[in-house]
C-alpha cells in the first residue's frame, strides 16, 4: 500500500472512532447527569437489531464492509510502506551498512553542486530511480547533461549501493538559446 493509502486509510479510521468515541462521552455525561442519552437513540437501535436477522441484507453487507475494513487495517499495520533506510554493499558479510535516503540524496546533491557550471539543483531519490533537475546559466546544456549523469553514477558507486538506480538528469539553462 503506497503513502497516501496508508494516510487516507489512517484518517479514515481515526475520524470514525474520534467521532464513535465522542458520541460515547456526551451520552455517558448526559445519563450521569441525570439525563437522557441524546446521540445514541439506544430504544430505537435496540428494536430494530431485535428485528433483524443474520441473514438479512443490511447485516449481512454490514459485516462484510467491517470484515473488509479489518483486513484492509490488517495488511496496512503489516505492510513495511517505503523503505527509509538503503542497504549499502559491505567487505565484511557479518556487517550491515545501510545510508538513510535523505542522506544518500544529500550525498549525491553535493556531488552535483561540486560540477562548474550548476547554479542550482535539485535531487529525488526513489526505490529505483535518482531523479537530479539542474540550472545552469551556460547556452549549451549537452555535456553539462553528460557531467551531471557521470558525476551522480560516480558518488553511487562511491558509496556501494546494493542496487542499480536508473538516473534521470534534466538540465536547463538560464541563459538564451541561439
Amino acid at each position: 500500500m503506497s503513502g497516501v493509502g496508508h494516510r487516507i486509510l489512517c484518517a479514515l479510521t481515526a475520524l470514525v472512532l474520534t467521532a464513535a468515541g465522542t458520541s460515547v462521552l456526551i451520552d455517558v455525561i448526559a445519563v450521569a447527569a441525570g439525563h437522557p442519552t441524546t446521540v445514541w437513540p439506544q430504544q430505537a437501535l435496540a428494536t430494530h437489531l431485535a428485528d433483524s436477522h443474520w441473514g438479512d441484507i443490511t447485516v449481512m453487507a454490514v459485516a462484510a464492509a467491517i470484515a473488509v475494513l479489518g483486513l484492509l487495517l490488517l495488511r496496512a499495520a503489516a505492510s513495511r510502506g517505503r523503505r527509509r533506510l538503503v542497504p549499502l554493499l559491505s567487505a565484511d558479510e557479518h556487517t550491515r551498512t545501510v545510508a538513510t535516503r535523505r542522506g544518500l540524496c544529500r550525498s549525491v546533491a553535493e556531488a552535483v553542486g561540486q560540477i562548474d557550471g550548476v547554479d542550482a539543483h535539485h535531487t529525488r531519490i526513489g526505490r529505483r530511480r535518482v531523479k537530479v533537475k539542474a540550472t545552469t546559466p551556460r547556452r549549451s546544456i549537452e555535456q553539462l547533461h553528460d557531467l551531471v549523469r557521470d558525476a551522480v553514477h560516480e558518488r553511487l558507486e562511491a558509496l556501494r549501493t546494493d542496487r542499480e538506480y536508473r538516473v534521470t538528469v534534466k538540465v536547463r539553462t538560464t541563459g538564451r538559446r541561439p
